[in-house]
């Protein structure tokens, strides 16, 4: 008899080895998008409900800086995730975050290429899973006209063993949250209300350690939050037409050399795709999820948002750095916050941020590094 998700494994020092004798091993990663075009980056900005004209308004980009329609700086995700789930069958993949460095702007028109490697793995204890693996994938986003690395990514991905497992993945169930029409109306008017700094220059000379920025609202997360967001960018392999899920389960069974390898070909072979969760409540019970749970990238994507919004159309972000720590399920609103912690040198501006639900929890913390122009 088929078993539709593989949720009995548990993690083993032999699986550890095997994943750390990976290490520096070039992989066969599947990209979602190849080209920035006008379409791909609007879908994305969308996606993470980013709507700065920068971004989807030719009119208003050509007068900008640029000249020309460019892409928030984690549109990258949309050309490779930089998730890696190799080995360690049975094992849950789930985004832990991203270090990225940016070295230019994508501006439209760039096409990428993808190439990746395997970085190290950690070993980890925790409250909700006994033991659990970071694993890292190293990529270089590497535009084809020039040959430059316009970005690079150190890809984090939690491999946790799942709910039946002995000391698997086991959150306490939690119901959505059900929101009144007027807390609803209150959200959105927060969310409406959202300052841009847009065209006006936020020069380095202004800014003040210890400055808040304008917190950022996103949610409730649901059904309609998560298609918005795979409609630019899919965040997991499995996230497929049910044709092509034959298709790749087929070739997972008999040919593997045609898959992209920075997943095991088990997450392909499973008659439920692992990925389900993100959508579907049951799934995300059997993984040992509270709920059914949004997307890691997509965080990541809101994390750059509120920096983005706040440093101006001529800032540039340098470094992105996200660290997932709790799941916001479906229902959950969460509150974007940033803080300036330093200004290292002229025109570097250093500042910390952090996800916090409606319950109160932080879900998620990180870092970014922006430089601005001076007086």
């Amino acid at each position: 008899m088929a078993i539709e998700l593989e949720n009995e494994i548990e993690l083993t020092d032999e699986m550890i080895e095997e994943a750390r004798a990976l290490e520096g091993t070039p992989v066969r990663i599947e990209q979602w998008n190849h080209e920035a075009t006008l379409d791909t980056i609007r879908h994305y900005a969308w996606g993470v409900g980013d709507n700065n004209p920068l971004y989807c308004d030719e009119e208003y980009a050509a007068k900008g800086p640029y000249g020309t329609i460019i892409a928030p700086p984690t549109f990258l995700h949309s050309i490779h995730s930089g998730a890696m789930g190799l080995g360690m069958r049975g094992l849950q993949p789930i985004y832990a975050g991203t270090l990225w460095k940016f070295f230019d702007i994508v501006r439209r028109g760039d096409r990428f290429r993808a190439d990746s490697k395997i970085g190290p793995i950690k070993v980890l204890e925790g409250t909700t899973a006994k033991r659990m693996v970071i694993q890292t994938l190293l990529t270089d986003y590497v535009r084809e006209a020039d040959g430059a690395i316009v970005a690079t990514s150190e890809g984090r991905t939690f491999r946790i063993p799942r709910g039946k497992a002995a000391g698997g993945l086991s959150y306490q169930p939690r119901e959505a949250k059900e929101w009144t029409r007027e807390e609803l109306e209150a959200i959105q008017e927060e969310a409406v209300a959202e300052p841009v700094r847009g065209a006006e220059p936020r020069y380095w000379e202004d800014v003040e350690v210890g400055e808040q920025l304008p917190r950022l609202v996103k949610g409730p997360i649901d059904l309609q939050t998560m298609t918005g967001y795979y409609a630019g960018l899919i965040g997991s392999p499995s996230m497929k037409s049910v044709e092509m899920r034959w298709l790749y389960r087929w070739r997972g069974l008999n040919q593997p050399e045609l898959l992209p390898n920075n997943y095991d070909p088990s997450f392909y072979t499973e008659l439920k795709s692992p990925g389900l969760g993100h959508i579907d409540p049951k799934t995300a019970s059997e993984v040992g999820m509270p709920g059914a749970y949004g997307n890691g990238a997509q965080k990541a994507g809101w994390m750059g948002h509120i920096i983005l919004n706040w440093m101006s159309d001529v800032g540039q972000m340098v470094e992105l750095e996200t660290r997932l720590q709790r799941p916001d399920i479906f229902g959950d609103v969460v509150y974007i916050y940033a803080t300036v912690t330093d200004k290292p040198e002229p025109g570097k501006v250093e500042l910390s941020i952090e996800t916090i639900n409606h319950e109160g929890t932080k879900t998620a913390t990180g870092r970014a590094v922006v430089v601005l122009p001076q007086r």
